[in-house]
């Protein structure tokens, strides 16, 4: 059975392996900085297992050894390593001591902004091309997980935060199939979607919460091919991206999708 993955809007950051004055002072810098009060919330080392972000002490061998197991358990998290000696420090990220809020926030946006990953592929294998846009990191991480769960073969993927970004990308890189948020700030999915499709025809499928028949007269008008609600099950994926290579017309059977479960 596969495991239930939480989807969350907002960025969650924990920690393991902390003194008392760096826990104290994590919160306290929490508590005086707004911008990153507005994306993330510092939760407790209880409520770890659903980190997206979990800032670990790298000079501590069993808050390592901790943060391999949680690795194990929630691969979609992120370590952010907190060390005295940033060259032999071993993880995601890394922070030097002390803990400064200027630090921290840099640290943050730079795992966020690693959003671009490319599975090599073997010599003369085609590439399914996937761009992801979403603005939860949560959210972008799940279609990580999930898209090199379910598809079988290496894929070039892309995932970006807002509608700007996506434009820009497609303008760069021909992508076969989208997956788009509907709701973000400045341009919308619709906008995204009517903009790609004038200049493109990549296959677009957009990603929301909401569940009004409107929106999905809107998602049509628009120009994208298939509408579904997050967080999206494993057999609506499945099945859209088995629509997308059936319309790509390419020799499907090195571009396998593994059967949902």
């Amino acid at each position: 059975m596969r495991e239930t993955i939480k989807v969350h809007e907002e960025l969650q950051l924990s920690y393991v392996g902390l003194t008392e004055l760096e826990v104290r002072v994590l919160k306290s810098i929490f508590t005086l900085a707004p911008q990153l009060n507005e994306n993330v919330t510092l939760t407790s080392p209880e409520q770890v297992e659903q980190a997206d972000i979990i800032l670990v002490n790298a000079d501590q061998p069993e808050s390592l050894n901790l943060w391999k197991n949680l690795k194990q358990r929630n691969n979609l998290c992120s370590s952010l390593m907190l060390t005295d000696d940033q060259e032999t420090a071993d993880g995601d990220f890394v922070l030097q001591r002390p803990i400064r809020v200027q630090k921290l926030i840099s640290a943050i946006e730079n795992i966020v902004e690693q959003t671009s990953i490319k599975f090599p592929s073997s010599s003369g294998e085609p590439e399914l091309r996937v761009l992801v846009v979403d603005d939860s990191f949560p959210v972008r991480k799940y279609m990580e997980h999930k898209l090199g769960e379910l598809i079988d073969v290496p894929i070039q993927l892309h995932l970006v935060s807002s509608g700007e970004e996506a434009i820009a990308k497609v303008a760069s890189v021909a992508c076969d199939i989208i997956f788009l948020d509907v709701m973000m700030d400045g341009v919308d999915g619709y906008k995204v979607c009517k903009t790609i499709k004038s200049q493109q025809n990549p296959y677009i499928v957009m990603l929301t919460s909401k569940k009004s028949p409107f929106d999905k007269v809107r998602g049509t008008m628009s120009g994208c091919d298939a509408y579904i609600t997050k967080p999206p099950a494993d057999e609506r994926l499945v099945e859209e991206i088995r629509k997308c290579l059936d319309r790509l017309g390419r020799n499907v059977s090195r571009l396998a999708v593994a059967d949902a479960r």
